[in-house]
């Protein structure tokens, strides 16, 4: 790099080219890893894999708005021009794999096993590497605007995803396995699960989970849903006994706006 010299003196002028050009090169150079890198990478193998939309409002909230010189137009979101940019990085980095699992769908981005073990003292070391398959897609998409939902109306929500939960989980011989939330979450000491329910499992599915769950450990169970499954959780939670069903929270899904 040439640089603009002020002070110089008479003999200056005769200094070969090749002696100009001798500043030392960072060794720093080239794509790095940041705080804000790090804190998304980790939340990323939480939950698998996340779109290019819900990515932008990850982004921004993790965002130090005191290291740029003016704040975005819309602080609730990155545009997606600079949100792929730093997914590129990333990928030059070999952190993450990206592609288009659906068709009309965003783009999707999940952890290599070197972005893995970059946040494993984070995530832990039981994580397997992930790939998305587009059956997965339509709840992964919804458990995730469920978890960035939460979050920004619970700054203090400490969040153990299904992933988390499957990874550290042993099973015993002969020993019936619990059923697993799509998470469990302890806020101010509470903890609750969190179940995603788009699809209307048989009511005999559907009711042994909720009694389950409702005679778990839970201070609360909260439910997301979508469409006509809204209706059947509500149906199955109004047939359990009544000291259960104030357990219970259902939200619908296309009610929960993102900021």
């Amino acid at each position: 790099m040439t640089g603009i010299m002020t002070g110089i003196s008479p003999g200056a002028q005769d200094t070969p080219m090749e002696e100009k050009n001798t500043k030392p090169r960072r060794s720093d150079r080239g794509p790095r890893i940041t705080k804000r890198d790090f804190d998304t990478l980790a939340w990323i193998a939480q939950q698998y894999a996340i779109c290019l939309d819900h990515l932008s409002v990850l982004l921004a909230r993790l965002m130090d708005y005191s290291d740029y010189a003016r704040k975005p137009d819309d602080p609730g979101e990155l545009g997606q021009k600079r949100t792929t940019k730093i997914v590129r990085r990333w990928q030059e980095l070999g952190l993450i794999e990206r592609g288009w699992i659906l068709h009309d769908d965003p783009m999707w981005v999940w952890l290599t096993p070197e972005g893995l073990r970059l946040v494993r003292d984070n995530v832990g070391e039981l994580l397997r590497p992930y790939t998305p398959t587009p059956a997965k897609m339509n709840h992964l998409y919804w458990c995730n605007h469920a978890r960035l939902h939460i979050e920004q109306s619970h700054h203090d929500a400490e969040w153990a995803s299904e992933r988390m939960l499957r990874a550290n989980h042993k099973s015993e011989t002969g020993v019936k396995q619990a059923h697993i939330p799509d998470a469990i979450i302890t806020i101010g000491g509470r903890k609750l699960a969190i179940e995603v329910e788009l699809t209307t499992k048989t009511y005999a599915r559907l009711d042994k989970i909720l009694q389950e769950l409702a005679e778990s450990e839970y201070h609360s169970i909260w439910y997301f849903t979508l469409d006509r499954a809204k209706q059947v959780v509500e149906t199955a939670i109004n047939a359990l006994p009544e000291r259960y069903q104030g357990r219970f929270v259902v939200y619908d899904l296309d009610e929960t706006e993102l900021e």
